[in-house]
This record gives C-alpha cells, structure tokens and sequence, in this order.
C-alpha cells in the first residue's frame, strides 16, 4: 500500500486493503481513517507509533539491486535490508555555540570537524562490531550504512536565546541539518577515495 493511497482512503472514509507481504495476497482491509486516527491519538498521548510506508522508504533505496527494504532499527531512524543492521551516532548540538560579535552563534568549524570523525568513527565501528550471524557480518560490511543525527537542539536555541516554536528556529534547523548532511556526505567521500567504495 502507498503512502499517498493510504492518506486518500483515510479522507475518503475508504478502506484499505490487508496484504500479506510474503503470499502477496489480501487478507482482510480496515477502515484506513479509523486506523489513521488510532495511530495520530496515540502518537499525541505517548509518541509512538511511528508510520512508516515502506513503498516511500523503496523509492529512495540506494542499492536496489541487493533487495528491497522490509523494516528500520527500532526507532525508525534507518531503512534496513533483510540481514541489515545499522551503526548511529549523535552529535550534542549544545556543543557547538559560540559568541561572534557579542551574540550566540553555531560553531560551524567546530561541526564541521566533529561530523567529519562522526563519519570515520561510525564507519570504523562497521569494522570493529561483532555481528550475531556471518550473514549480518557480510551484508553491514558490503553496504556500511551509518547514522548521524543530532541531540541537544533545544538546549542550542536555548543558549541562541532563540523561542523553540519560532520562524527563526526552523531556520538554525534547516541550516544546521543541511550543513551535517553535505559535510557527511563529503566526508563519506573521502573515506571512499581512502578506502575504496563500498561493495554493494
């Protein structure tokens, strides 16, 4: 089932349909809003569950051809391959404030640094870990996926004297997080060209 038809049905007030994702055959269907407003009162009074469409996670698949993705470590953070496992690091954004003229700042070269033996470290741990099956052992070492997210971001506003809920939050968000992402993938880079890509 696809994200979009799932999100149709429930403001359509129609039913989805249950796969068997094996057999491949239907085994019943739900009434996609009751099961839309189910998972949003939970996710209100206890934060889980997440949603996951695992059609949306297979568009975006890096390496298709080895196979489709079946599920996520178990916060969600990174799509899994059958027989995959995932190393995550965190970045403690409170780290990295720094006054500049008088006034809180994000210590960009600071970042910069730390992402950059985020991505090393995490991908040295892909070597160092013991793995419970060869098979696990095999597929983390020819796909070596990490994960580096952040923590601390709103103990960062807080030292930027910068309102949570505010316009200028969302912007430190989406300059901070578009600054990991490009340096980590760049620092991914050179660890290519230091070590040879990744198999898969």
């Amino acid at each position: 089932m696809s994200a979009i038809f799932f999100v149709e049905a429930a403001k359509s007030g129609r039913p989805y349909d249950l796969i068997d994702p094996y057999e491949k055959k239907k085994t019943g269907e739900l009434q996609a809003a009751e099961v839309f407003r189910a998972l949003i009162e939970q996710a209100w009074a206890t934060g889980d569950p997440g949603i996951v469409f695992l059609d949306r996670m297979n568009r975006d698949n890096p390496t298709p051809q080895i196979g489709e993705i079946e599920s996520t470590n178990p916060c969600g953070e990174q799509p899994l391959l059958p027989l995959e496992a995932c190393n995550l690091g965190s970045i403690n954004l409170a780290k990295f404030v720094i006054t500049q003229q008088d006034e809180p700042a994000v210590d960009f070269t600071g970042l910069r640094e730390i992402v950059w033996s985020s991505v090393r470290f995490l991908d040295d741990t892909i070597d160092m870990s013991k793995y419970p099956i060869q098979e696990i052992d095999s597929m983390v070492k020819a796909n070596r996926k990490i994960g580096l997210g952040v923590m601390g971001f709103a103990d960062l506003l807080y030292q930027m004297q910068v309102p949570y809920n505010s316009e200028e939050a969302l912007r430190i968000a989406e300059e901070v997080m578009g600054f990991i992402q490009t340096e980590s993938h760049e620092a991914s880079v050179r660890l290519a060209v230091e070590r040879g890509v990744f198999q898969n």
